[in-house]
């Protein structure tokens, strides 16, 4: 009897590190997920690959690390993977910071020489499409498959395949006809988002310029600071320098180490963020905030059209990163739940995106309304982020009879006063106006189940009145008019707002040093108007002990030559001589002693 042996399931290590690229920047495309499974299905990946697939994009404790992938994956195909990484990079036309140095570190892993991936990069650069033009060129499709060529694995040649569909070329040519089209729709909109592009464009430069200067600055000043340091240091070190001295140079060595140490990487962290910015330059970007199954997957899924629930088993469920989606220069991003307990790490995640972000549209519910889940607006009110509100009036229609009363009368829902939605808005006035500092902004109530249902139903007619019905129309007025209306102001805000933002810490903190300084120089002055002032009381009183010493001495010496007088009066002229040598010895003897003694 021959035993069988049955193949132990091997990983997809390059499959597996491309999602961790994917994942890099906390924001997952919809058309990257696709591919992603896409890929998995046509390199017929074993479920074990799947189910590691899932956990990384989950962020499950379980994934496996980028460095535990990179050394499964043998010397000869290890080029090849950083090819199939840097062409999944660049096929937005722009190689991100955060992609740049995810492939820098994958490749000090395999030892790959900094001068090979540098070629690669450079590649790769070259491939990549025009970062601000509005028009695709139909060359641009295949750019980023030129950088896999000559690859052979079957994850290269199915890669390859992918590239044209989820390029942002090909997406902007695919756009869907939606029923709510007047969000789109008319010279309008097409001129104000060109507007919106060359504003962003024009602002991006400024921005980075100024966020340049502001660091060059910073440096120069720590250049300076470490001369002035080691020159005062030299000082301190030689023998007789005072305590003051040495307070100083351990002043500014606090604050040059600040200067390193917090300053300059903040301005550095923010000089990255605006990099990022550059990818979506030429789109206005809309951010989905809320709580958990508040709806925004849903407002996401009905006014783009196309949901995540079909792409791959759980992974709608359980992908916790940003989900983006693009079409006719609007980027819509879905972001994980907010204000839940414990989810500290999907907050930092949904506010990694507040700063590129044009519009924020929190989403909360008439049937839970919690001030917890308005906490979050402090971070938005911090940044200056125009707010939308959308109360998600929720009620079950799943029942044909509960659907059918529905749409008898749909507005019953919407009716405002006591019985109606009036609590509810000024609810979320009250905790707006308390965290968000503004009680004065959109609040749009819309029936999202309705919405969703509308794009189901096979019946136009009853998908009409549904559309209707659901009042997604005030919401999408309201985004039109945040675009057609406000647009190149958002940009602004968008690109310069968080720059000066950004800019205002090192100055204020360039201001509260310069405070201490100031303190510290009018200290040492007032130090040195008060010593002056005691040396000239010391030296009046000196002098005038000094002089009333001398005549205490001088009166003592004229006591002693009367008593020499008339002690040797009938003396001989020698004997007096004799005498008066002695006698002046004496006194000569007595007056330093004394002086001595009052000057000392």
């Amino acid at each position: 009897m021959v035993a069988s042996t049955i193949a132990k399931p091997q990983l997809n290590c390059n499959l597996l590190l491309l999602a961790h690229l994917v994942c890099a920047d906390e924001q997952i495309h919809i058309q990257e997920a696709k591919a992603l499974q896409s890929l998995t299905e046509q390199i017929s990946a074993d479920q074990t690959t799947k189910d590691a697939l899932e956990a990384i994009l989950s962020k499950a404790p379980t994934a496996p690390t980028v460095e535990a992938l990179a050394q499964k994956i043998l010397p000869g195909q290890q080029i090849e993977s950083l090819k199939q990484l840097l062409a999944v990079a660049c096929i937005d036309g722009y190689l991100a910071p955060v992609e740049e140095t995810f492939v820098t570190n994958v490749a000090k892993l395999w030892n790959i020489s900094e001068e090979e991936v540098k070629h690669l990069r450079l590649s790769a650069k070259q491939a990549r499409r025009s970062q601000f033009s509005l028009k695709a060129d139909k060359d641009d499709l295949s750019r980023g498959a030129h950088i896999l060529k000559g690859t052979e694995s079957v994850l290269s040649r199915a890669l390859i395949k992918r590239l044209a569909d989820i390029a942002p070329e090909s997406l902007g040519r695919r756009v869907h006809k939606l029923q709510q089209e007047i969000l789109l729709a008319g010279p309008e909109y097409d001129k104000a988002i060109e507007i919106c592009a060359k504003v962003a464009q024009k602002d991006y430069r400024f921005a980075d310029s100024g966020l340049s200067s502001a660091s060059k600055t910073l440096k120069d000043l720590r250049e300076q600071m470490q001369s002035v340091i080691n020159q005062l240091g030299s000082q301190v070190a030689k023998a007789g320098s005072g305590k003051t001295l040495g307070d100083v140079v351990a002043q500014l060595e606090a604050t040059r180490q600040e200067l390193d140490e917090r300053t300059l990487k903040e301005l550095e962290d923010i000089q990255l963020a605006l990099k990022a910015k550059q990818r979506s330059l030429n789109h206005f970007t809309i951010a989905f905030m809320g709580r958990t199954k508040a709806g925004k997957s849903t407002l996401h899924a009905t006014v783009t059209g196309e949901g995540w629930e079909a792409i791959g088993v759980g992974m709608q469920r359980t992908t916790r990163y940003n989900r983006v989606y693009e079409w006719k220069n609007i980027r819509i991003i879905d972001t994980p739940g907010i204000g839940a307990p414990g989810g500290e790490d999907d907050e930092a995640i949904a506010g990694s995106i507040v700063d590129e972000s044009d519009v924020i549209c929190y989403v909360v519910t008439d049937d839970s309304i919690q001030e917890t889940e308005f906490e979050f607006m402090k971070v938005l009110k911090e940044r200056t982020k125009p707010l939308i509100v959308l109360l998600n009036v929720k009620k079950n229609l799943q029942d044909s009879r509960r659907l059918e009363h529905f749409l008898k009368n749909p507005d019953k829902l919407f009716i405002k006063g006591d019985n109606g939605i009036d609590g509810h808005i000024e609810r979320i006035k009250r905790y707006t106006k308390e965290h968000y500092a503004n009680g004065y902004l959109d609040i749009v109530p819309v029936m999202l189940l309705a919405a969703q249902l509308s794009r189901k139903s096979e019946d136009k007619k009853q998908a009409a009145k549904l559309l209707q019905a659901s009042r997604l129309k005030d919401f999408l007025d309201s985004l039109r008019m945040a675009i057609v209306e406000y647009g190149p102001i958002r940009r602004s805000q968008t690109l310069l707002g968080s720059t000066v933002y950004s800019v205002e810490q090192p100055q204020k903190w360039a201001e509260v040093q310069t405070k201490k300084y100031y303190e510290i120089a009018e200290d040492i002055s007032n130090k040195r108007i008060r010593i002056k002032k005691e040396s000239e009381t010391a030296l009046i009183d000196v002098k005038e002990t000094l002089n009333q010493n001398i005549k205490v001495i001088f009166a003592d010496l004229n006591k002693s030559l009367d008593v020499f007088c008339n002690a040797h009066w009938k003396d001989s002229e020698k004997d007096i001589q004799k005498a008066w040598k002695a006698r002046r010895h004496w006194f000569r003897q007595v007056g330093q002693d004394k002086v001595s003694i009052y000057i000392g």
